[in-house]
């Protein structure tokens, strides 16, 4: 019962903080809604902010494991048996990947736009956790596309517009509605988004006139 009562708080913070933020959910509304007493969070969690923390981490899990881009890379190496070029598309496609299912975007990327609007500690927490590796993974796909002697701010430079790019559309949603109400983002868009994304990316990156 108590494991019980833990999973429910979980499923219903990533609902509740994925919805409406950070700031704007109550410890109330995640015990209204996960049928619990308000006092099972800080026996279970300790405080709110501690909810948060594994909210995120349990969003993070359940994407992982469902995502089939992420399962295919069983050493969890960012593909590194593949050629450069098949990396970075592995890539592109895992994050895309993460970010919509069945054509919406997931609770993971609603918990992340609210963090870029309005960043919590809970950000801090996440780039230590999870961004620093996936960037650095990103990075060396990158230097593997480029000579060696390329200048580092030119590397950084290209691994932050191809991150750019997969985020582009989950962040200006609302937007991209609106200009292409006939955008898509369910299976087949998304490898189609994908592969638009890689061949700019490695044209940008081919390009020796690139600053």
């Amino acid at each position: 019962m108590t494991q019980d009562t833990h999973r429910r708080l979980l499923d219903a913070a990533v609902t509740l903080f994925a919805e409406c933020g950070y700031r704007k959910t109550t410890v109330r509304d995640i015990c209204e809604s996960a049928d619990a007493n308000i006092s099972a969070v800080k026996y279970h969690f300790g405080n709110k902010e501690s909810l948060y923390n594994a909210a995120f981490d349990h969003a993070r899990a359940r994407s992982n494991e469902s995502n089939p881009y992420v399962l295919m890379d069983k050493d969890r190496n960012f593909h590194a048996s593949e050629s450069p070029e098949r990396r970075l598309y592995l890539f592109i496609r895992t994050m895309l990947e993460h970010q919509f299912r069945d054509g919406e975007p997931t609770e993971l990327t609603q918990l992340m736009s609210h963090e870029m609007m309005h960043p919590t500690s809970a950000l801090d927490r996440l780039i230590e956790v999870s961004v620093k590796r996936v960037y650095a993974g990103l990075t060396q796909i990158v230097l593997d596309l480029l000579p060696p002697d390329t200048d580092k701010e030119r590397v950084r430079f290209l691994a932050t517009s191809v991150s750019a790019q997969c985020h582009f559309h989950h962040l200006a949603l609302p937007m991209i509605q609106r200009l292409h109400p006939e955008q898509s983002y369910h299976t087949e868009a998304l490898d189609v988004l994908a592969e638009n994304i890689h061949r700019f990316s490695l044209a940008a990156i081919r390009n020796t006139d690139t600053v």
